[in-house]
């Protein structure tokens, strides 16, 4: 359920996300989500997104993490008219700061 999860994360997003849309793509059936995720959607979601992280955290070298998630920052920035390109680029700057500094760890 979780690598569906993640799947569907990827591609529709966690609006889209729903259980009954894990369920059918994974196939399994209603009541082994309650088993395995008694905190319901939040826990599932939550645990997709970490499967995600851990993949890429294991195949993909720290600097191209950093300078990736630089490059999709200011590319969020620049999709914005000029007051909303300002308030993203003011809501990004500290983790920009952070992935710009080498000496601090990722993860």
């Amino acid at each position: 359920m979780v690598l569906s999860a993640a799947a569907l994360l990827r591609e529709y997003g966690a609006a889209a996300t729903s259980i009954d849309r894990v369920l059918a793509h994974s196939g399994a059936p209603r009541g082994s989500v309650y088993h395995h995720f008694p905190g319901g959607r939040a826990q599932l979601i939550d645990e997709a997104v970490a499967l995600d992280a851990a993949i890429v955290d294991h195949a993909v070298h720290e600097d191209a993490v950093r300078t990736t998630a630089i490059e999709l920052a200011h590319a969020q920035a620049g999709k914005a008219g000029p007051t909303l390109g300002t308030i993203k680029s003011r809501m990004y700057a500290p983790a920009l700061e952070a992935l710009r500094d080498k000496d601090t760890p990722l993860g």
